[in-house]
Formats: structure tokens, C-alpha cells, sequence
């Protein structure tokens, strides 16, 4: 198992190696004016780590600026009779848009969470900032990670208890598309 692992990550290094490479002979990236691009990704809400994969787009108004929205939506049958909805919309500023692009950004949530099987029903209203980057393995696909910092608002209808919260998290990693 160990020496899967080892090769597994020497496998890695060289393909990140060769595609740095390709990138070198002047690809480009996608991050101008005008572009689209679509993120699917795992990451932690605003409710915790829901499992829930968020869906999202950007519309760059200029090569280093962006709009940023998304949805996620989940619904389960049998034993665990629930619902999950959530949207985001912000700003994205990137701070180089080359083949490593640092960002930092600003997101408002909604996300409602209803699990009737064990008697959750909570509404969250969140505000966030974050840091992260996104590093190009092609022209038009790049992989992301980043951090935020966020503040929100719970409404646990079933316990009628309501809370505010603020803390760092983790976003998560997730793949871009742009076209």
C-alpha cells in the first residue's frame, strides 16, 4: 500500500511537471472579459460539511474581475427525508491571471437545510470573504482551492433557537471549466 501511495504521488509530480511545461509554450489562460466559466466543486457550507456539491458561474466583466453565482440543490428519500437548497452570488478579484492565479473574493449565501427524519429544519444567511487561487492545467481548465472567513445568521426553526456565527473554514477544492 505504501508503495502505491509513493508511486502514486511520483506519478503526480511528473504529469503536474509536464503540463507546467505545455502550459510554458504559451496557452494562455481563459480569464478575460466577456468569458464564462463553471465551477463544480466539494466544500463545506455554511451549515458544515453537508456533502452537498455547489454549483457555480462566473461572468468576467474584465480579465481580472468576475461575477460570482451559484446553487446547490439536494433531496433524499427513506430513512433520511431531507431537503438542502442553497444560493451564493459575490465579486471575484484576481490578483494575476496567469497560469497561478491568486484571488480574493465576497460572497451572500442563503441555505436551508431540512432533514425531517431527525427533526432539522435551519435557514442560514451568510456573508464571506475569502482567499485562494486557481492554478491552470489548461487553457480553459484549472483546479482551485481557497479559504474564507464568514458571518451568519441560523434559524433553527425545529429547536426555535436562532444564532450568529463567525469563523474561518474551509471551502473547499474544485475544478473550473471556461468557455
Amino acid at each position: 500500500m505504501k508503495k502505491v501511495f509513493i508511486m502514486t504521488i511520483v506519478l503526480g509530480m511528473v504529469a503536474v511537471a509536464g503540463i507546467g511545461s505545455a502550459y510554458a509554450a504559451g496557452t494562455g489562460t481563459s480569464l478575460k472579459a466577456g468569458t464564462f466559466g463553471f465551477n463544480v466543486g466539494f466544500g463545506d457550507s455554511s451549515l458544515g460539511s453537508t456533502g452537498v456539491v455547489m454549483i457555480s458561474g462566473k461572468y468576467f466583466l474584465q480579465s481580472d474581475l468576475a461575477l460570482i453565482a451559484g446553487v446547490g440543490l439536494q433531496t433524499s428519500s427513506g430513512d433520511l427525508n431531507a431537503d438542502f437548497f442553497g444560493i451564493s452570488g459575490g465579486v471575484r478579484k484576481y490578483l494575476r491571471i496567469d497560469e497561478f492565479a491568486p484571488f480574493v473574493d465576497g460572497k451572500f449565501s442563503y441555505v436551508t437545510e431540512r432533514i425531517s427524519s431527525q427533526n432539522i429544519d435551519k435557514d442560514t444567511f451568510d456573508i464571506s470573504a475569502g482567499f485562494g487561487a486557481e492554478y491552470f492545467l489548461h487553457r480553459q481548465f484549472s483546479i482551485e482551492g481557497s479559504v474564507a472567513v464568514g458571518l451568519g445568521k441560523v434559524d433553527d426553526n425545529a429547536l426555535h433557537k436562532d444564532y450568529t456565527y463567525f469563523g474561518s473554514r474551509t471551502v473547499g477544492v474544485s475544478a473550473n471549466f471556461y468557455f
